[in-house]
């Protein structure tokens, strides 16, 4: 476990050495919107403790379908408000503290794991950008979701076959229930998220 640990940190370092690449702004997010992704990351953080404590007592570990929504809406809305390194920034936060807190036993898996997410969602904000910036937030949001969705199949199989050694028909079982927690309520969560910040001007 300390060793894991000690991984994990390794990788929220290394994020933040490459962050400091550009000075002031990444692809466009500027110092402000930095520290509000920051911030982003620390609320997701707080609810993950519960959430994710909640998960261990009813599940040991297993499942983890609480913190799995808190995660991956923050994700969707930290990518969505603040680019590519505002979804990098909130869920290594959010992670980190899990990992500090203890919140569920593989709080040491969720940095390397939720990291793949962000870029992946990350790209896909970078693409909108490029390409059509002025697409809708609710399809943004679909297309982000999704992606997540698909990453689901290799990932949730990593974490439940080869870090916890579960049975496959528990992944089979598993894997349905966390597509639908992706594009049901983390997607629908993240855009009320981004609605109700967008309108109060705190981002």
């Amino acid at each position: 476990m300390g060793e894991n640990t000690y991984k994990s940190v390794l990788v929220f370092r290394l994020i933040l050495k490459f962050g400091k690449v550009g000075s002031l702004s990444f692809n466009g997010v500027l110092r402000r919107q930095k520290l509000a992704a920051l911030m982003l990351g620390v609320v997701a953080g707080v609810i993950a403790v519960f959430a994710e404590r909640a998960d261990a007592f009813m599940t040991g570990g297993n499942l983890t379908p609480l913190g799995y929504v808190n995660t991956y809406t923050w994700i969707l809305v930290s990518a969505l408000l603040f680019g590519f390194w505002g979804a990098i920034i909130t869920t290594e936060v959010q992670a980190l503290l899990g990992l500090l807190s203890f919140a569920n036993p593989l709080s040491w898996l969720w940095p390397f794991v939720n990291l793949l997410f962000a870029l992946a969602v990350g790209i896909v904000v970078v693409c909108f950008s490029k390409w059509r910036p002025n697409t809708r937030v609710s399809f943004k949001l679909l297309i982000m979701s999704f992606v997540c969705a698909l990453l689901d199949i290799p990932l949730v199989y990593f974490v439940m076959v080869i870090c916890l050694n579960l049975p496959f028909v528990v992944y089979i079982g598993a894997l349905p229930v966390y597509i639908v927690l992706q594009l049901v309520p983390s997607t629908i969560l993240a855009y009320y998220l981004v609605r109700a910040l967008k309108r109060s001007k705190v981002c």
